[in-house]
């Protein structure tokens, strides 16, 4: 039988946090942080971060298969651990999937390739801002084809719901008719704010705000990284 010292301090930190009522209502009323620190804790919580970990590395190893092995330096070892502790902060808070993969195709393209670790650090920050339905949003905003009416000419438009008939523009509802519309304002008014999209119909056809909207530069980099560009 494992001695007490054998037991890592965590799982000791649960056992106790988890028979202490009185402990686990203290930590649940901390402003702010309390129920993340709570999940950590209870047993259940660490269960449930060691699955999204588990897929996390899983999917990091299929991807580093090729990496030489010894391939990290020592004058890189500090920088690993930094976006290795970035992307574990951000895999325990994703809830899908495919968030956690976008978040292994960062870390394992920055070990393969450029090696440039605080760009991968900072779309990490930036993916874990975003949900799978503000990536739909882009991908369609990315794949809208270049407009020809005057004042938008190569610019790829389009709208939340095309309130103008003369503007031939498509819209986020006919792709995802399943938002709202007050749901689809949302997510690219958010989108907006972290500068991936740009609202053009400000004084323009006199259209108001968030009507006709275009992706920039970083939202058409941002998916790059991810691989979920679309480049047809």
């Amino acid at each position: 039988m494992a001695s007490r010292k054998d037991v890592p301090l965590l799982t000791r930190a649960s056992v106790l946090y988890g028979d202490s009522t009185s402990t686990r209502s203290l930590v649940l009323a901390i402003p702010g942080i309390g129920s993340s620190i709570d999940l950590i804790l209870s047993e259940n919580g660490q269960e449930y971060v060691k699955k999204k970990i588990q897929a996390f590395l899983e999917e990091l190893k299929m991807r580093l298969d090729t990496v030489e092995e010894g391939a990290i330096k020592v004058s890189d070892e500090e920088a690993l651990f930094d976006l290795l502790q970035t992307a574990y902060e951000n895999v325990v808070r994703a809830r899908s999937e495919e968030k956690i993969k976008r978040f292994a195709r960062l870390t394992s393209d920055c070990l393969s390739n450029d090696r440039n670790w605080d760009e991968t650090e900072a779309a990490i920050r930036l993916i874990s801002d975003l949900t799978d339905t503000h990536i739909k949003v882009l991908k369609i905003a990315t794949s809208t084809s270049p407009f020809t009416a005057e004042g938008f000419e190569g610019l790829r438009v389009f709208s939340i719901i095309n309130k103008n008939e003369e503007l031939a523009v498509p819209s986020l509802k006919q792709k995802l008719g399943h938002l709202s519309d007050t749901a689809s304002r949302m997510y690219c008014s958010e989108l907006i704010s972290k500068g991936l999209l740009h609202d053009v119909g400000i004084g323009a056809w006199d259209i108001g705000t968030l009507e006709l909207l275009v992706p920039t530069e970083l939202a058409d980099w941002l998916l790059d990284k991810v691989g979920e560009l679309d480049r047809a």
